[in-house]
């Protein structure tokens, strides 16, 4: 027998030997197999840890979805990856605002980024239905009032809006011009409490005292940046315009109560909430950062159109709205809360880096066909596409 035979038949006896060993009976007679090792203790803190960057990176890519396309199903329960320390609840609006142009085929009106503060439009400009007039201010209007809003959230901040334009009539009917231009939003735009039940200002100083731009008295073709479309590109594609904030001060929370009951005197500041002023544009509560309707570190849309249909439904406004807050648990005992509540994970410079990502690798405002061109629209593209703005944040 060959040296190398006899090695061989060493090893296989060994391995049976070991086998034999790793078997052996328990009390009922049966066998088993003894485990190599033990199975690792769960370490609760070093879990937390592996789950925590996953859960930052998640907040991150739904706050970049939702501010690249705010109608995107993805977008639903976005919050803003700035580590805010308290658990949060999200919800988000939806509604669609029939436009009407006036008896000359005209219409110009302001959308604003808050679902309290939604609207702003002049009398005899033509404009839109659908919204809920403050009663004091009919040319101004909101979605949801702060009754509405405070009753499951005691804080709250918008994470991403936006709106398209749709047509209505038929090709045959459709004519005219279409411009949409962007303007910042002042910090010190009116309360909520003025606009509902101060006597009526006039609403082309409430534009004015929001905006800095009367669209009362003026046209928003000549604004820089603006964009023109005409009527007939309205049938082609829908145009899409993204409510990208200027700054992170957008985010910070405000507060849900609309302040009826309280009795200001004039020059008293109240908790960083506003100040009374009888000498102001809006000559009443002048609205601070922790107002419900504060528009601080956003953008205004104002959609003008000239030559249209006279008296004609010609498009519908359509507008998102999501929203993160602090939910209000002890609003009623019998209150409906959030199915789930957690807090965010991120950073400040996460937000402004996300946010100049966006404004950097997509168009501000556009159509939803022509928004890539046909290079840009095959998978390949678009992915490489959302890979450099992952790159930017990177």
């Amino acid at each position: 027998m060959t040296t190398t035979g006899n090695a061989a038949k060493k090893a296989a006896a060994r391995k049976r030997n070991r086998r034999a060993k790793a078997k052996v009976t328990n009390k009922h007679g049966s066998l088993y197999r003894k485990p190599k090792r033990k199975a690792r203790a769960l370490n609760r803190v070093s879990l937390v840890r592996s789950i925590a960057p996953l859960a930052g990176k998640h907040d991150a890519d739904m706050f970049r979805v939702a501010l690249r396309d705010p109608f995107s199903p993805s977008a639903v329960g976005c919050r803003v990856p700035d580590a805010h320390p308290l658990p949060t609840a999200t919800y988000h609006i939806r509604a669609s605002l029939p436009a009407t142009t006036n008896n000359v085929g005209n219409i110009r009106f302001m959308i604003l980024p808050s679902p309290v503060f939604t609207i702003i439009q002049g009398a005899n400009l033509g404009g839109c239905n659908g919204y809920v007039a403050f009663a004091q201010n009919g040319g101004a209007g909101y979605l949801v009032s702060p009754e509405t809003l405070s009753a499951v959230l005691t804080e709250y901040r918008v994470v991403s809006w936006g709106l398209r334009i749709l047509a209505k009539d038929t090709a045959f009917n459709m004519k005219g011009k279409l411009f949409v231009a962007l303007v910042p939003t002042t910090g010190n735009a009116p309360s909520w409490n003025t606009l509902n039940t101060v006597s009526a200002t006039s609403i082309s100083i409430v534009s004015e005292y929001t905006s800095g731009i009367d669209i009362t008295n003026n046209s928003c073709s000549q604004l820089p940046g603006a964009t023109c479309y005409s009527a007939q590109d309205l049938l082609r594609s829908n145009i899409q315009v993204l409510g990208l904030p200027t700054g992170s001060e957008f985010y910070n929370f405000k507060g849900t109560g609309d302040r009826l009951s309280l009795q200001w005197a004039s020059g008293q500041v109240l908790a960083d909430e506003g100040v009374f002023s009888t000498t102001g544009l809006v000559n009443a509560t002048a609205g601070g950062r922790k107002d419900v309707a504060s528009l601080r570190g956003g953008l205004a849309v104002i959609i003008e159109g000239t030559g249209f249909v006279a008296s004609s439904n010609e498009f519908d406004v359509e507008l998102i709205y999501h929203l993160e807050g602090v939910p209000n648990m002890g609003a009623s005992a019998n209150a409906l809360v959030p199915s789930s509540t957690r807090p965010v994970l991120g950073s400040l410079g996460l937000v402004e880096k996300t946010i100049s990502a966006v404004r950097t690798m997509a168009p501000v405002i556009g159509q939803l066909a022509t928004t890539l061109s046909p290079a840009m629209q095959s998978p390949f593209a678009r992915g490489a596409m959302a890979g450099a703005t992952r790159a930017l944040l990177m």
